[in-house]
């Protein structure tokens, strides 16, 4: 894969497409990881002298210009975060733009408009990535977490100009890699969420090497219930899954562990139980290699928090490596400052899962990722 320290970057002008797609609360940012997890390799550039384009999307506008979604929130957090000079507007491929890019001074970053705000981000459309590359003399993609996307600043970008990995790409890339290149064994798999097909490829890819996988959250009310298990007539569960939930039950064997038990207010199973608890911390005790993706209950609300935590607890006490990706757990993880002791914290949530599950995402096709490592 072509990456960030093997291109000839001094003075040049780079559009790094980031994802800076962060949780909003109030109109106000929640949590700024990705935007801190994207710093490394921004002062690389600048240690290059490069002028610095950034593109990224913010929630889903659905090419319709939402001001309550405006990038210029993220890049007033962004220069509160990192010194230099930060250029914010609501543009993309308008000729203000052009003439912003050509003021540019070395070091200088130039934050563009919401990428979501134009229909042809999603498309891939040609003459709106030919804008984009007519910025800049190099791409760099070092947004990981939407490379599971074939758009116009992750894909069709990469036609037009010379196109290598960020730092952060590269390191979700090694340390996701390390869940299927040889992992520690105890080998485990902590899994929550809503639904069962988010996570089908990842079950089906690690159910023969991962010697446990824990469930909770209400995927894993749907496994119970199909299993004839009695979870409450009002529990959330997926519909019209059967087959799923049979190859699931086929290929993980014992191997898949279901709570035993649950928290349940009005015939709904809102958070899993002490016993179920109990259990799940004393595996993860023993596991030399965690990766966890997903909420144990409905962990928005606080009465039902006691499982999330109590897990959350369990890894974070584990002193070998412990992989956390999904926005909702890292969300958690954060809001209780318990993100220190993780080895790893992704940035992806449906494309780590889609990594994981071996499955080839555009955004690394393009930069050789699949040539060499495939």
């Amino acid at each position: 894969m072509k990456c960030i320290k093997d291109a000839k970057l001094e003075d040049k002008t780079v559009f790094l497409r980031v994802d800076w797609n962060v949780p909003l609360k109030d109109g106000e940012i929640a949590n700024d990881n990705r935007i801190r997890a994207t710093i490394p390799t921004i002062e690389y550039l600048q240690s290059k002298n490069c002028k610095i384009i950034i593109g990224t999307h913010l929630g889903r506008p659905d090419g319709e210009a939402v001001q309550s979604l405006s990038t210029k929130i993220l890049a007033k957090r962004f220069s509160q975060l990192h010194s230099g000079k930060v250029i914010a507007t609501d543009y993309v491929i308008e000729s203000a733009v052009k003439a912003q890019v050509e003021k540019l001074e070395p070091k200088d970053i130039l934050v563009l408009g919401n990428l979501r705000w134009y229909k042809e981000e999603e498309e891939n459309n040609l003459s709106f990535t030919k804008i984009l590359a007519s910025y800049a003399d190099i791409y760099i993609n070092d947004a990981f977490a939407v490379s599971h996307r074939a758009h116009a600043s992750i894909e069709g970008i990469t036609n037009f100009l010379p196109s290598y990995a960020g730092l952060l790409l590269e390191k979700e890339i090694r340390m996701l890699s390390t869940l299927s290149q040889n992992p520690r064994h105890p080998f485990i798999i902590v899994l929550g969420g809503a639904k069962i097909k988010d996570k089908l490829g990842l079950i089906k890819q690690f159910a023969g090497p991962a010697d446990n996988i824990l469930v909770g959250g209400a995927i894993a009310n749907t496994l119970r219930f199909y299993r004839g298990d009695d979870i409450g007539k009002n529990s959330k569960i997926e519909n019209d899954i059967e087959s799923n939930v049979e190859e699931i039950f086929k290929i993980s064997g014992e191997k898949m562990i279901l709570p035993i038990d649950g928290k349940i207010k009005d015939q709904n199973t809102l958070d899993i139980g002490p016993k179920t608890i109990e259990k799940f911390k004393e595996i993860i005790a023993g596991a030399k290699t965690i990766f966890w993706n997903g909420n144990m209950g409905f962990s928005e609300d606080e009465n039902y928090q006691t499982g999330t935590m109590k897990i959350a607890e369990a890894i974070r006490a584990n002193q070998y490596t412990k992989i956390v990706a999904g926005g909702d757990t890292v969300g958690f993880l954060d809001s209780h400052k318990m993100l220190d002791k993780f080895t790893f914290v992704s940035t992806g949530g449906g494309a780590a899962l889609e990594f994981l599950a071996g499955i080839e995402l555009p955004g690394l096709k393009v930069l050789g990722y699949y040539n060499t490592n495939g």
